[in-house]
């Protein structure tokens, strides 16, 4: 499978750093403003072919005609490809493999986020990448990615690394000891935030950032304890293990010296 787009590596690489040093901590966090707020790019991509906005949960449909319980089913959003190209199409098994993978991140996400997010949908072809649509027509992307890591990495501690761009950062344990953290960080758009959250599972690392609307109309609306709460959710963690079990994102490795 090829590797992902640079802007969907932003935030989950910026978001770790290394266990002992001070001074490496306050750079991560540095980092973590910087890059997230590369992340709104995003937000600035034009929907082709969706069909018009969907402003409603869309109606369960069937996986198969044999199944008893039909699941939902979230219509992907295309977007345009950036300047560098279009990435190598990946296999047919990959292609359902991920795409597996989104429909079931896209209706947990829509369930776990609260509504001021609108409904979630994924967008095509891109792993991490996902939408939230207001009724009222506002478009927050949203980033999603577990991947496996650099074994020497960590999440970051709103203690280990104060920062006054930094805002709301909160910390919580999940179940299984987990130790997550989820703060506010400035965006490209001016008086606007993107929300995160992160934290470690085993080997992986995990990341739920939500960007400002496209052009800058309203802040991520989601405030760092819904986050915490959101991933702390036993369908999300559910999820989180079976990413981490069978991996559909590759390994990201920290980048030393400089």
């Amino acid at each position: 499978m090829e590797d992902l787009p640079a802007v969907s590596d932003l935030v989950p690489t910026a978001i770790v750093q290394g266990r002992r040093a001070r001074a490496r901590a306050r750079a991560g966090i540095a980092a973590a403003v910087v890059c997230v707020a590369g992340a709104v790019v995003f937000g600035a991509l034009a929907l082709q072919g969706s069909g018009g906005a969907t402003k409603g949960r869309p109606a369960a449909t069937a996986t198969s005609s044999s199944s008893p319980t039909p699941a939902p089913y979230r219509r992907p959003v295309r977007v345009e490809p950036s300047k560098g190209g279009t990435p190598s199409a990946p296999s047919p098994a990959d292609k359902t493999r991920v795409e597996a993978y989104q429909q079931r991140a896209a209706v947990l996400l829509d369930e776990l986020l609260p509504d001021s997010v609108g409904l979630i949908r994924p967008v095509e072809g891109q792993v991490t990448r996902y939408q939230g649509e207001t009724k009222d027509g506002k478009i927050f992307p949203v980033l999603l990615s577990v991947h496996p890591s650099d074994p020497e990495t960590s999440p970051i501690s709103c203690l280990a690394a104060p920062n006054p761009r930094v805002a709301e950062c909160r910390e919580a344990t999940l179940s299984g000891g987990i130790k997550a953290t989820s703060f506010h960080t400035p965006s490209d758009y001016p008086g606007t935030t993107a929300a995160v959250v992160s934290f470690s599972y085993k080997t992986s690392v995990v990341s739920l950032t939500i960007v400002p609307a496209d052009g800058g109309k309203a802040s991520a609306p989601v405030s760092s304890q819904e986050l915490l709460a959101a991933v702390g959710d036993s369908r999300f963690l559910d999820f989180v293990r079976d990413a981490h079990d069978n991996p559909v994102q590759k390994r990201q490795t920290s980048v030393r010296g400089g």
